[in-house]
């Protein structure tokens, strides 16, 4: 397996859904492990909906194949929460690499 620079450390959170006394489904994204993992920043701008601006970014991250990850996951770097909206599986090289876009809450 070839790591390359996995210098950075980022937390991958799974939804979780739960469900109240009336029905009504949450989706929570509890705590999850930190790995080690290089991120690579790809674009940002400022968008508006609705007469309000919202930052907009897109990271690229890289883990190891070992490590658990899905589609709609979050991922936390640095504070900022992301939400992973593809995966690609390079085998020869044991890695994962994350395509992911912040989270406006």
């Amino acid at each position: 397996m070839i790591s390359g620079r996995l210098t950075e450390f980022v937390e991958l959170r799974r939804p979780t859904v739960t469900t109240d006394a009336f029905g009504a489904e949450q989706i929570s994204y509890p705590e999850g492990p930190r790995i080690h993992a290089e991120v690579i920043w790809k674009s940002g701008r400022l968008s508006q909906e609705a007469s309000e601006l919202f930052p907009d970014g897109r990271v690229e991250i890289i883990i190891y194949s070992a490590h658990e990850v899905a589609e709609k996951w979050r991922v936390v770097y640095q504070g900022v929460t992301y939400t992973v909206g593809a995966i690609e599986f390079n085998r020869r090289k044991g890695l994962k690499r994350l395509i992911c876009d912040k989270v406006n809450e």
